[in-house]
């Protein structure tokens, strides 16, 4: 099979190379101040991926391919001009990082890389020019579009009804189930809370033994996903743990309660948070650095609890905000803060300071009270939706202006 589809782009481009080589190289296309030579549609055509080929254009006759390409190089022109526009530029050292990256992905070095572009038939030079004009392009479309794109805690809420998401990752319960049968809604509210409230306080069975003049049933459910269950079941098992119960289900049956054996959330996304204060003193004409860090040893040595350190922090610390509360920063996560600050805190014991350390708001010491371990797989779930979300919001901003760019755009496509 992949013998095949080589001898197709063989012949796919020596059939473009007689269709387009008949003249001499010249311009076929005007866009704005910018030009497209015949020369570099038969070098795209030329240099097509086996994926383009096979997707795109295997279906379509040798005019329009040729159409489709020249299509694609007038839109890649007009972004990259919008690009120079906002001065939107990729260094070189952001393009080595992204090679790096590529190699990397592929355990591969970047000479090793360059070796399999150049092996693969494909000129090396181009493909860095393709990468370097690909990153322009994200780059423009990311701070025009994705990075303008908001999204509210309302939109997720929506997505997540309309797609029926759950929101808790895939929770696997086991279940038993408690059910009143009242389908006529005879019973009172008051006699279905004295049910419950016993229900709880001892276990299903008594409870059946004990209300006899009820139509009570008993179910093991077993072992089941939150996915198979009904809406009703899915809300009142939301914050249950293992060997809790729910509060009372009303459905149309009657009054059920649920009581969970265990909770295995496949979910699960642990991270550590960590209850840090901290004193921040910066550098200024009048006080060195070396100064600063010798006032932040002097301090370290000097408060000996908690108690201290707030007051210090009121006094000392330029980080105003957190000053006002003792230097309290809260519940932190590494993922969040500048990475310097991240790995004292990390290798801080519980209720130490730290030695001094700089970053690039200046010098610091640190204070850990507390850290806990929490499920942050919620927040990871609405985190993608939201990305999901904007994203798509963001490509239909960008099509929108790519249409109107081209409307706006002078456009000359010479016979061929």
């Amino acid at each position: 099979m992949l013998k095949k589809i080589k001898i197709f782009i063989f012949l796919f481009a020596i059939s473009f190379s007689y269709l387009l080589h008949g003249f001499d190289d010249r311009i076929i296309v005007v866009v704005n101040d910018k030009v497209i030579l015949k020369s570099e549609i038969q070098d795209s055509i030329n240099n097509l991926s086996r994926e383009e080929v096979t997707k795109e254009y295997s279906t379509l006759s040798e005019r329009e391919i040729i159409d489709k390409v020249i299509e694609k190089m007038i839109d890649k022109t007009l972004i990259l001009q919008a690009a120079e526009r906002y001065d939107i530029k990729i260094s070189d050292i952001a393009l080595e990082n992204k090679l790096r990256e590529i190699a990397s992905e592929q355990k591969l070095t970047i000479n090793e890389l360059r070796n399999l572009v150049i092996n693969s038939g494909l000129d090396y030079q181009r493909y860095i020019r393709e990468l370097r004009d690909e990153m322009t392009m994200n780059a423009l479309f990311v701070s025009q579009f994705y990075s303008r794109a908001n999204v509210t805690e309302e939109e997720v809420d929506n997505f997540i009804r309309r797609e029926k998401i759950n929101e808790q990752g895939n929770i696997i319960y086991e279940i038993i189930e408690f059910v009143i049968i009242d389908e006529n809604k005879t019973i009172d509210r008051d006699s279905i809370d004295n049910i419950y409230s016993y229900t709880i306080k001892t276990n299903f069975t008594e409870a059946k033994e004990k209300f006899t003049e009820h139509d009570i049933k008993i179910t093991n459910l077993g072992t089941v996903d939150i996915e198979s269950l009904p809406l009703l079941y899915v809300n009142a098992l939301k914050n249950v743990n293992s060997n809790e119960y729910t509060d009372i289900i009303k459905s149309s049956k009657g009054y059920h309660i649920l009581k969970v054996l265990s909770a295995k959330n496949q979910a699960i996304a642990y991270i550590d948070e960590y209850k840090v204060r901290h004193i921040l003193i910066k550098p200024d004409p009048m006080t060195s650095d070396k100064e600063v860090k010798q006032k932040l040893f002097k301090l370290r040595d000097e408060i000996s609890n908690i108690d201290e350190f707030a007051e210090s922090a009121k006094k000392y610390s330029v980080d105003h905000v957190s000053a006002y509360n003792g230097g309290d920063l809260n519940w932190q996560r590494s993922e969040n803060l500048v990475p310097e600050f991240a790995s004292i805190m990390e290798k801080t014991p519980l209720n130490t300071i730290s030695d001094p350390f700089s970053t690039q708001f200046g010098w610091h010491i640190l204070f850990v009270e507390n850290k806990r371990t929490v499920d942050d797989a919620q927040s990871i779930i609405r985190a993608n939706i939201a990305k999901t979300i904007r994203a798509n919001k963001a490509k239909r901003e960008n099509d929108n202006w790519k249409a109107k760019l081209k409307d706006q755009a002078y456009i000359e496509i010479k016979e061929f």
